[in-house]
């Protein structure tokens, strides 16, 4: 009832993709990087596109830091405005009290009035 069956062994040939990519495995582990010219052309599109992204990630980092240092510049100058904004308005309070006003009016000769104003009423026909 035991047989025993001997199977040759099969020589597996190994296919051109398996060889081209232990090739290329060995190559990568002794850092052997070496291209020749129909290899980098082979590349270009690829190194195109990489140095492209490079390119627009330097450009838009400059446009970020620029952006930043532009609002930066525009909040001191806000915080400058309102400062300038308070110091304005407590003088514009203080020249329009009565008493800065009559001072200021009693070099022309007009004086503060002592009683109220009347309210004129006509009643024509």
């Amino acid at each position: 009832m035991n047989r025993i069956v001997e199977e040759k062994e099969e020589q597996k040939v190994p296919d051109k993709e398996s060889v081209k990519f232990t090739e290329r495995m060995k190559k990568f582990a002794d850092f052997d990087f070496s291209l020749n010219r129909a290899q980098l052309s082979k590349q270009a599109p690829f190194l195109a596109y990489v140095f492209l992204l490079v390119v627009l990630f330097i450009y838009n980092s400059h446009t970020a830091e620029k952006t930043i240092r532009r609002t930066n510049k525009l909040n001191n100058e806000v915080k400058d405005l309102r400062s300038e904004y308070i110091t304005v308005l407590s003088e514009l309070m203080g020249e329009s009290r009565q008493s800065s006003v009559a001072k200021r009016l009693e070099k022309t000769g007009i004086k503060e009035l002592k009683t109220p104003p009347s309210k004129i009423t006509y009643s024509g026909n």
